[in-house]
This record gives structure tokens, C-alpha cells and sequence, in this order.
């Protein structure tokens, strides 16, 4: 999924306690899925910079510069790794960087400096390994090596010479939605004008009249010498301002900082690894969600955990009767999600499935009741967790034809032979997967292929646009796991692949227990990581990331969550543009 490159610039206002790293990881996410190789520069989390000001100010009252950049700098240094860390959590392929490894070059004094080269080929390099690259902002290093920064608010200076060297979209994510006239946050200024207007294009010299309290002058400046681009937009949404060369014109309609959107309402089947996830991340981001109810077999089991006792419900027919936006289906009963999905869908509601084996069995089905019925189905987290195999089909099958596929698709398999191979007994490996929250309490669809077979069928739909029957799936058991202790001395691998190719428009397909190098692109995955490696005519090309767990699922369903709030939101500002007066007559810069 090699494809354009945009950097994403979480500023302080955004990343105010580690607590808000997991939004952070869901814009990552959407961009990537997206088809974009990312850089993220992060600011440091909240007050970090004043705090070790502070700091150097109670050592001395005349802290020595230098010094002092390097302490300063700590702060960015500790957001981007606590930044990798959950990405990583969340199954994301991604490696943290230091500015002195992509030579990221500044001059100037040691407190307020300026960025003047970087090792454009080094960054392509990380790139072409990692589809994600976090870099601390705010500062640079001299041609000795000594830190400089960049002066306050450096992160936003990092983040548009990235972009413009690399040619890349660059993307500013605050904790407003864009620039407005005056500021849109309840205050003094809001009371003065209850209806701010949003800039969609802001000219440089327009920022540096209005923007000053979000935008880095400076960075301004440099955008403005270099005829640079930048967008300012908050997480999650699906317009900004874009800070460019031309002139300033307002948004034609209001933007829902001002005119603010309905928080969707949330139904949830299931509350087990994935379902629980999904509800955390949901209460985390109540301006767009509300969760309304929740199907669960053991109510005093959540309501001890402490969710709202008036959400849980234990019958499938007391469920149904609560009118919600939005479906998450994370039941393991592929007949009860059937029969719910097709009555919300009927309504016109949004279903967003994790459930592989429905959407393998009755995805068609679904897919045709929901385009009858104005609903909406998504099904992202079925295939992959948080690897984005179905965005890799898209890519690669817009630019040419797939002729074949093959994947290690279940990433409980494959923790399962990793541990194998390590000395564990298969039932040994199993339980450990359990408890890590891999595996289900009857693993017997993992382990027996059936798991994987109904992401083949999934995968082969989208890359072949025609059914395919897996005619081959080979269990898992404790035969497999004296073979995967067998291969390691040998250098090899044991690994759960499934393939399937396409011809004369038929698709063969199977699930196969088969020994790799394990310096390939399938032997080097461990533990519950997956890939996707898709054929054509012209080559290869592969996606990674982890396929088990909580938080690489949960992942994907946000992601799908999001998409359809972005749709809303659009759906939403049609209908007020078409009902709103003219807008103002708009700026134009002088």
C-alpha cells in the first residue's frame, strides 16, 4: 500500500494527557488505510515543556542554552515513543525516529532556530519498510550534533518543512476544527459572535493576522517563502482549512464546531474482547457517540465491571426494540448476528461487523438489503484485524488486475506455532493464547481453519469479484506442533497460509499448513502478527500488521465507526447548505 506520502502533526492541544494517544493512533489509522505512508511529528503531551522549564529554572535561573534544548526536547521524545508504543498496541506497523537519524539539519541559535536539510533518501528508505513513522517536533541538530529548537510551537515549523521536502500532504491536527474569524471555543470572544465563520482557504497573510494562537508564525513564514501548503483540521474529520497561496474564502456552510452534529447512536452486539474494546474507545469519544445498549449473556458480570445497568440487555428481542445510528456486531453467534443485521439494516441503520464467518456466508445478501433499504454495512475488522487487507485489494486492483493471493490470516494460528516452536505443547500454546485475550474460549474455529477459510472467501470476493469455495483446510493440533518444533533448527517455519488464485475465472482456493524460510515475508511475522501478499501480473505486494487481539480489531471497527461520521457529517452540511442563506462575502488577501 505504498502510496502518497502525508505528514499528521499532533500538537499539545490535541495529545493533552496519554490518555488521548488512542485518538492519535485512529487518525494514523485512517490515513493509512487509506493508501498514505505516514509520518506523524508529535508535540510533547499537555503542559511537558513548561513542566521541565521549570524544571531547568529551579537548577538555575539562567538555565545554559543548550542544556536547556536538550531537556526541553525530552518532551517530544517521550510523546513519540509513548506514541509507538500504542501504535504497536494497536497492531500498527510503525518506527519511531530521532530527528539526528533523518538528519534533520538546523542553524541558529539553540532556543529558536531554523530547520535547513534533511536526508531525504534515509526518510524513503524507513518508509519503504515502515508505513508509519513517528518523529518528535520542536527541534533539530546542529552539523555537531547539539540539539536545537525551534521556538514555541516548533512541532508545526517540523511538520511543514517535512512536508514540502518530501513533496507530501501535510496536515495540522489542533483541537478546533479549522480557522475561524474569531475563536469558535465558548469564551468572551464566542459571546461576541455566536455564529464564527470557518475559513476553507486561508492565505499566509490572513494566518498571521487571525491564526497566531494556533499556527507557529514562524512556520507560517516558511510555508508562505516556500509557496507551501498546509491543512488545519481536528481528528476524526473530514474538512479543514487549507493555509495556502491564494486568497481567503469562508466555508459555505456552518462547521459543526459551530453548528454541532447529534452524537451517533450506538448499539452494541456483544461486550467480549473485541465488543468490550469498542464501547471503551466509544465512551472515550462522546461528542461523536452514545452508546444506547448492549446485548450481553451475563448482565451482574458488566454491571460489576460498572456499565450503566439501563444499556444491558440479554434478549435478542428486547435488543431490537432500541432505535440506534449505528450497529457494532461482535457476537460470536454468526445466526443471531444474521438475524439482527438484517433487521437494523432494514430500517436503514448502519451494521459494522467483525463477525468473518456472516459477511463470508451472507455478505452479498446483506450488502444488497443494505443498498435497498438506504443502510449501511462495513465489515473492515472481519478480515485482518488491524492489517488492512481489504484497503490493499482496493489499491492494488484499481491500478491492475490481481491474478493471485496468499496470507497468513490468522493470527491466533500463528502465536499458537510460534509458541510451538519455542518448546510449548499445543495445548500449552493454546491456553496462553486465552489468556492473552487471542483466542476464544473454543478455539476450535481457529485451530481448525475455519477462521481462515472464511477470510479467503472474503478476500477472494473483493479481489476476484466472484465466490470461491476453499477446497482444502488443514487443522491445527498436536501433529503441527511437533512439526513446528522440528522445523526451528532448521532454520524453517511452520505457518497456517492460505491461497487462492484465479483461472480461467475460476478461483481455487485453500487453507494449508506449509514450512517457509523463516527469513520470507511469512516467516519473519511472529506471534499474532499477519500479512497479505497480493500477485499481478507486475509484481507483488504485501500488508502487515496484528490479526488477533482487542485492540487491533477494536482498531478496525473504530475506523469503520469514523467513516460513517465523516458520511454523516457530509450528509449533514448538504441538507444546511441547502436550506442555509447566501454565505458573507469572504476576504480576499491584500
Amino acid at each position: 500500500m505504498a502510496g502518497e506520502i502525508i505528514v499528521l502533526k499532533f500538537g499539545s492541544s490535541v495529545l493533552g494527557t496519554p490518555a488521548d494517544l488512542p485518538n492519535a493512533v485512529h487518525e494514523i489509522y485512517r490515513w493509512y488505510r487509506g493508501g498514505y505512508r505516514v509520518i506523524a511529528v508529535v508535540s510533547a503531551i499537555g503542559l511537558a515543556t513548561d513542566e521541565l522549564l521549570c524544571e531547568a529554572q529551579s537548577v538555575t535561573a539562567t538555565p545554559e542554552p543548550y542544556a536547556t534544548a536538550e531537556l526541553l526536547s525530552t518532551g517530544e521524545r517521550t510523546s513519540a515513543a509513548l506514541l509507538g508504543l500504542a501504535l504497536d498496541r494497536s497492531g500498527i506497523r510503525a518506527r519511531v525516529v530521532d530527528p539526528r537519524e533523518l538528519r534533520l539539519i538546523a542553524s541558529g541559535s539553540a532556543l529558536d532556530s531554523e530547520l535547513c536539510s534533511l536526508n531525504y533518501g534515509r526518510v524513503h528508505d524507513l518508509l519503504a519498510d515502515y508505513p508509519v513513522l513517528v518523529l518528535p517536533g520542536f527541534f533539530g541538530a546542529d552539523t555537531e550534533g547539539r540539539t536545537l529548537l525551534l521556538g514555541r510551537g516548533g512541532s508545526d515549523l517540523t511538520a511543514i518543512f517535512l512536508a514540502r521536502t518530501l513533496k507530501a500532504r501535510c496536515r495540522l491536527l489542533k483541537d478546533v476544527d479549522g480557522v475561524y474569524e474569531i475563536d469558535p471555543t465558548p469564551g468572551e470572544s464566542a459571546a461576541r459572535d455566536p455564529d464564527p465563520r470557518r475559513y476553507a482557504y486561508l492565505s499566509y497573510a490572513d494566518a498571521l493576522r487571525v491564526a497566531t494562537q494556533l499556527l507557529q508564525p514562524k512556520a507560517v513564514a516558511f510555508a508562505r517563502q516556500y509557496t507551501a501548503r498546509a491543512e488545519v483540521a481536528s481528528c476524526g474529520q473530514g474538512y479543514e482549512t487549507v493555509v495556502h497561496g491564494g486568497s481567503s474564502e469562508f466555508a459555505g456552510v456552518p462547521s459543526p464546531a459551530v453548528a454541532p452534529t447529534v452524537p451517533s447512536r450506538v448499539l452494541m452486539l456483544g461486550l467480549g474482547t473485541v465488543g468490550l474494546g469498542v464501547y471503551q474507545r466509544l465512551l472515550a469519544n462522546p461528542g461523536d457517540f452514545q452508546v444506547v445498549g448492549a446485548l450481553v449473556r451475563d448482565r451482574g458480570k458488566y454491571e460489576r465491571l460498572g456499565l450503566p445497568a439501563g444499556i444491558l440487555r440479554t434478549r435478542s428481542d428486547q435488543i431490537a426494540k432500541l432505535r440506534a445510528d449505528i450497529v457494532v456486531d461482535a457476537l460470536s453467534d454468526a445466526d443471531l448476528s444474521r438475524e439482527l443485521a438484517e433487521h437494523y439494516l432494514s430500517s436503514g441503520a448502519s451494521f459494522v461487523s467483525a463477525g468473518k464467518r456472516l459477511i463470508a456466508e451472507s455478505g452479498p445478501s446483506l450488502d444488497a438489503l443494505a443498498e435497498r433499504s438506504g443502510g449501511t454495512l462495513l465489515y473492515r475488522a472481519a478480515v485482518g484485524g488491524a492489517t488492512p487487507m481489504l484497503e490493499a485489494i482496493e489499491h492494488c486492483s484499481a491500478r491492475e488486475p490481481i491474478t493471485a493471493l496468499a496470507g497468513v490470516l490468522n493470527g491466533t494460528c500463528n502465536f499458537v506455532l510460534d509458541r510451538c516452536r519455542d518448546g510449548a505443547s499445543f495445548s500449552e500454546a493454546v491456553q496462553q493464547a486465552q489468556q492473552l485475550g487471542l483466542a476464544e474460549a473454543d478455539p476450535t474455529d481457529d485451530m481448525g481453519g475455519n477462521d481462515a477459510a472464511w477470510k479467503l472467501s472474503i478476500l477472494c470476493r473483493h479481489a476476484f469479484h466472484t465466490e470461491a469455495r476453499v477446497v482444502e483446510r488443514q487443522a491445527l493440533d498436536e501433529s503441527a506442533a511437533a512439526r513446528a518444533r522440528e522445523m526451528a533448527p532448521k532454520g524453517l517455519r511452520l505457518r497456517q497460509i492460505a491461497r487462492a488464485s484465479l483461472c480461467d475465472g475460476e478461483v481455487r482456493a485453500t487453507v494449508r499448513l506449509e514450512t517457509v524460510p523463516q527469513d520470507s515475508p511469512f516467516g519473519q511475522l511472529r506471534d499474532e502478527w499477519t500479512a497479505l501478499q497480493l500477485v499481478t501480473q507486475d509484481g507483488l505486494e504485501l500488508v502487515k500488521g496484528r490479526g488477533a487481539g482487542r485492540w487491533p480489531t477494536t482498531e478496525a471497527v473504530i475506523a469503520d465507526l469514523f467513516d460513517l461520521r465523516r458520511l454523516a457529517a457530509v450528509s449533514d452540511a448538504s441538507r444546511r447548505s441547502e436550506c442555509s442563506a447566501p454565505a458573507r462575502s469572504s476576504p480576499r488577501s491584500g
